[in-house]
């Protein structure tokens, strides 16, 4: 097998990286290049990493240590190229560590990979820091690499200062894209069948404001709803202070766009969220939800929370749970705080190991009561599904109020009148563990 142009991406983190890594799929296709998810059938193997946090980074390492071997033992030439936050948090510090990485590339410079790729391991190791932003315009190709929905990146970077993030250290400051561009990209999908698009960015309901001089996530939204076309609209990374009216209208009308909002709060002690150097405190977000709630009937809202940030005191843990039992946020993640270098929570007083396990554990189980209570509430309800793949014995899908890879699936036995890849109304009959079980109706 003549595999001198076949390539591998490993694709860790968030969707934005996902969206990082089909551009760059793409573009090498565009070049003559043959993706391969087999990295021993490919001369070139490129590791799309995450630095956010400390579990991240370290599973990002043990990917790259663990990718290394596996072409030693199995006697591959293969050259491995290492890119995305991790290599631009950590820069060159990484070709020290990781010598026998042939070639890295930041959040910036990714793209440059293409033009650079024939030189990899041919001299000097490549470290390719830019100070530009990538473009993501819809000129450039794109491999939708999950199926019947693609996650459409509207904006990049961040301009908001959390203290417990390095988002913007790695992303730089908050780019929109202009709407006809969004669209126009939103449009060449359609054509190959994808049925959802989910709205990314570090702060979505920001949108436009650096382009337009006002919130925009209306006009953008009122744009995508405008096209011909059976298909859904997901937003994820709403933000509480920039999720305006206008938006929540245009969300509320549109029969296109999935009546669910994430809203990451990350906690709602004032004590705290001054911490985190977040706006709002219990009594904002609860008129926010009540807001949300009022404007868009039958909404699901997820959010995430942080336990054990610094200063949160356990009267400011348990302020947080009432917070839960009282409003009952149908979805919701969390985090343990992990101290990271270079931001301000690092230098604050931290909460010891043990306490964040614990209030981790107790807050996991209150949820999981909510969750559950929703759930069964659903039984004997009729959803619109889009069904996006299958096992043995079932047709899988999710509803509005499932977001994929975070949220559960809908699971319906196999039947010739069902295909992958289209919507069906789906009668809930049952809930286990956090899959919903129905059945077709007409």
């Amino acid at each position: 097998m003549n595999k001198s142009k076949n390539f591998s991406v490993i694709t860790l983190g968030c969707p934005k990286n996902t969206v990082d890594s089909e551009l760059l799929i793409a573009s090498l296709i565009d070049r003559g290049y043959k993706y391969s998810d087999n990295i021993l059938e490919s001369s070139f193997i490129i590791i799309n990493t995450c630095g956010f946090i400390k579990p991240a980074v370290k599973q990002s390492i043990e990917v790259i240590k663990n990718v290394i071997q596996t072409i030693k033992d199995n006697g591959s030439n293969a050259k491995v190229i290492v890119s995305g936050c991790l290599v631009s948090r950590y820069k060159s510090r990484l070709a020290e560590e990781l010598e026998n990485v042939d070639a890295f590339f930041d959040t910036n410079s990714f793209l440059n990979i293409p033009d650079h790729i024939e030189k990899v391991g041919k001299g000097n190791k490549i470290i390719s820091l830019s100070p530009y932003a990538p473009d993501y315009s819809s000129k450039l190709s794109k491999f939708v690499s999950t199926g019947y929905y693609s996650y459409v990146k509207i904006a990049e970077g961040c301009n908001h200062s959390c203290s417990f993030c390095t988002i913007p250290l790695i992303r730089g400051k908050y780019k929109s894209r202009p709407i006809e561009d969004i669209v126009k990209e939103i449009k060449k999908l359609l054509p190959i069948g994808i049925k959802e698009f989910i709205l990314v960015s570090q702060d979505t309901s920001f949108y436009g404001f650096d382009i337009y001089k006002r919130l925009s996530l209306d006009r953008l939204l009122y744009s995508i709803s405008e096209l011909d076309g059976d298909f859904w609209v997901r937003l994820l990374y709403l933000y509480p202070t920039t999720l305006n009216k206008s938006a929540l209208d245009v969300i509320a009308q549109s029969d296109k766009i999935v009546k669910y909002i994430d809203i990451p709060l990350q906690h709602v002690s004032s004590r705290v969220l001054k911490a985190m150097r977040r706006p709002g405190n219990k009594d904002f977000y609860k008129d926010l939800i009540y807001r949300i709630r009022k404007a868009i009937p039958d909404v699901v809202i997820r959010s995430t929370f942080i336990v054990g940030h610094p200063m949160e005191e356990e009267e400011d843990f348990e302020e947080l749970v009432s917070f839960l039992e009282e409003v009952k946020i149908e979805r919701a993640g969390f985090f343990k705080y992990y101290g990271e270098k270079n931001t301000l929570s690092y230098s604050l007083p931290q909460v010891d190991y043990k306490t964040k396990q614990r209030r981790y554990r107790v807050i996991t189980s209150v949820q999981d009561k909510i969750l559950k209570e929703w759930s069964y509430n659903q039984i004997g309800k009729v959803f619109k599904v889009l069904i996006t793949e299958e096992d043995e014995n079932y047709f899988i899908g999710r509803a509005y109020f499932d977001a994929p890879e975070v949220d559960s699936t809908i699971k319906i036995p196999k039947q010739k009148a069902i295909k992958i890849g289209n919507f069906y109304n789906v009668k809930i009959l049952s809930f286990k563990e956090y899959d919903f079980y129905g059945s077709r109706v007409s």
